[in-house]
């Protein structure tokens, strides 16, 4: 069974890594994977474009860095969310390709971290294209399916080490998924938009107005704003708020704590506990700080129903 769903996604990987011919070698562009191996509907939101496999434990993945994208770069710099994107969707792609994780499990993630050098932050360009080194550091299984992974990864241009991330997350079947889910599956998160409350106004967290996820409540916190209806976010029906969502929302939400109004993290540190459902009001605080050694901080929680749904913890070096 492992390897029949194995040899199942390589032959996608086969599709989305078509072979160079001589002709072609001399400039081959970064084509992106298959869709469906990073769980998104659009393109332009693919990141990875190449997988090998050095052993069980370890693998490279390659990917394209946008020097233009919505969420990804926003005035002429990276954000957070380019970086953390890049290590999710290589998560995604080495589980289902390596591992052996069928496409319709589900993913929960728990604990997610980035650091990347500070420098690479203040322009949408980078001198070689960015790879990934993963290093599968725990994987349980129930049968022939992981349940249970942790990976570590290199970022690197080059020989060059830019930074470093981690991931740890459980995977879920279909039919587990339904029975922990329950009637949220059937949730009709498209007819909630009109509910949607006033945004906070969109310069101050250098976004359009369609991609503000937070509206005012009181200085230091907001309500989450997520609109299932803009694509960037929600490029497929989800029975829940998205992870990455709620990344944007602390993102967004350090931009307007800080007195600069940018805050552009070198690192971050996250744990989600529980998922944040559609409906309720998911209410986000933020709080900054400053280290003797200039090292500015922000703790963003968000709270659903008086529960600790998730906290993401930003930071950034001096003089950046």
């Amino acid at each position: 069974m492992a390897s029949t769903v194995r040899d199942a996604h390589k032959s996608g990987l086969h599709a989305a890594f078509p072979e160079i011919t001589a002709a072609e070698s001399f400039d081959p562009p970064a084509l992106p994977v298959d869709r469906t191996l990073v769980h998104r509907a659009r393109l332009d939101d693919v990141i990875p474009t190449q997988l090998t496999r050095h052993d069980d434990a370890h693998f490279t993945v390659s990917t394209r860095w946008p020097s233009a994208h919505r969420l990804f770069v926003a005035d002429g710099q990276y954000t957070a969310s380019l970086v953390l994107e890049s290590i999710r969707q290589t998560t995604l792609l080495v589980s289902h390709a390596e591992l052996g994780v069928p496409l319709r499990h589900h993913f929960v993630m728990w604990d997610l971290c980035h650091r990347l050098d500070a420098a690479l932050l203040t322009r949408a360009t980078v001198p070689e294209g960015v790879t990934l080194d993963v290093h599968v550091t725990e994987l349980r299984r129930r049968g022939a399916i992981p349940s249970n992974v942790g990976m570590d990864m290199t970022i690197r241009t080059g020989d060059r080490a830019i930074g470093s991330g981690s991931i740890r997350f459980n995977l879920t079947s279909p039919a587990a998924y339904a029975r922990i889910r329950g009637n949220k599956l059937t949730s009709d998160a498209p007819g909630l938009t009109a509910a949607l409350p006033e945004p906070v106004e969109p310069p101050t967290v250098h976004r359009s107005r369609a991609d503000v996820v937070l509206a005012a409540d009181r200085p230091g916190r907001w309500q989450l704003r997520a609109d299932p209806a803009n694509e960037l976010f929600f490029d497929r029906v989800n029975d829940h708020i998205p992870a990455m969502v709620l990344v944007e929302a602390a993102q967004q939400a350090a931009n307007l704590l800080v007195p600069s109004g940018r805050f552009t993290p070198s690192s971050s540190e996250m744990n989600f506990s529980r998922y944040v459902e559609w409906g309720v009001p998911c209410w986000i605080e933020a709080h900054v700080f400053t280290a003797e050694d200039g090292t500015t901080s922000v703790s963003v929680t968000g709270h659903q129903d008086d529960q600790l749904a998730f906290v993401i913890r930003f930071a950034r070096p001096a003089g950046h």
